[in-house]
């Protein structure tokens, strides 16, 4: 018995390591996952302002060089992510410019480069992950899964970038074609009444964030689903992040809440005075940190390049 045991384990490990997988659905009964690819860009400052009147959380799958090639250097576009971050939405990574490149290295070195870039920002890596258009076979899904990424794919897919290629149409006339396309295909999928919906989006699109998002907050059956971030849909709300490289501490943006957990001791001043830095003391071994304390670093970037992952 221990030998066959032995055997399915190791079966159970072998199967593990070989296979590799992209997430295609939510996994938690009566949630829509409302997802958005390719930014940020200058219309996501104003989805967050419709998202969080709805008091509604939402993924985004961001690149740190594609529709705003300066968003490395610019510290207003750098604290769009600051800002999804802090209201409660997940940020995940698509990539540094919008492109898997050939060789394991350089799909490595661009991973890396756009978590260190949110890393550098809010003190955390992503580790959610989607491919730019979903293009990740067998080998790619198996690298970046090593590198201790879940790729999320989706299962709602609006195709709202697609408006420029109607036959006969300008461009203005596409846009308002595949917005009415968004709409009824929507609808229809609502009426399908499925246990959870993993829905495609992308906030670089002004008709989007314009007309297709306020038409859905609209429409959309709020009194049957509950609208999380992808790692809520899939019962890991707590696991949206991994620790950062440069700190003895974890910030966890749950919806709603951001609090810091420091692993072992911790010498630091916090802005607010003495009894903020005494309250910091009390909670070096484990627990969790003040919300307000923890805003306040990762509002600091001297604090929290030292001391927040």
């Amino acid at each position: 018995m221990h030998f066959f045991n032995t055997l399915a384990v190791d079966l159970v490990i072998t199967l593990t390591a070989t296979t590799a997988h992209k997430i295609c659905h939510c996994t938690q009964s009566n949630t829509i996952a409302l997802t958005f690819d390719d930014g940020p860009y200058q219309y996501t400052a104003e989805l967050l302002d419709q998202l969080k009147t709805a008091g509604i959380k939402a993924t985004f799958f961001i690149n740190g060089y594609n529709w705003w090639k300066d968003l490395e250097r610019d510290p207003e576009k750098r604290a769009v992510i600051k800002r999804t971050m802090e209201e409660g939405h997940q940020v995940a990574s698509h990539t540094w410019a919008h492109q898997i490149p050939e060789g394991e290295n350089e799909i490595k070195e661009a991973l890396v480069k756009l978590d260190d870039l949110v890393e550098g920002i809010a003190g955390v890596r992503p580790r959610y992950f989607r491919a730019p258009q979903g293009h990740c076979e067998e080998d790619c899904m198996k690298l970046i899964e090593d590198l201790g990424y879940k790729i999320v794919q989706w299962d709602t897919d609006t195709e709202d970038w697609n408006y420029f290629e109607f036959e006969g149409l300008t461009k203005e006339e596409g846009r308002e074609k595949r917005v009415g396309m968004v709409k009824e295909f929507l609808t229809e999928e609502w009426s399908k009444a499925k246990e959870n919906y993993l829905v495609l989006m992308h906030d670089v699109h002004i008709h989007t964030v314009r007309e297709i998002v306020p038409w859905l907050l609209e429409n959309a059956p709020f009194d049957k689903y509950r609208f999380v971030t992808v790692a809520e849909c899939l019962g890991d709300a707590s696991g949206a992040y991994r620790r950062g490289n440069h700190s003895n501490s974890t910030v966890s943006f749950l919806p709603g809440k951001v609090t810091t957990t420091f692993h072992g001791s911790a010498n630091t001043t916090v802005p607010g005075g003495e009894s903020d830095h005494n309250n910091l003391n009390n909670n070096v071994n484990g627990d969790e940190l003040d919300i307000d304390i923890a805003k306040n670093i990762i509002s600091d970037p001297s604090i929290r390049s030292e001391h927040i992952e």
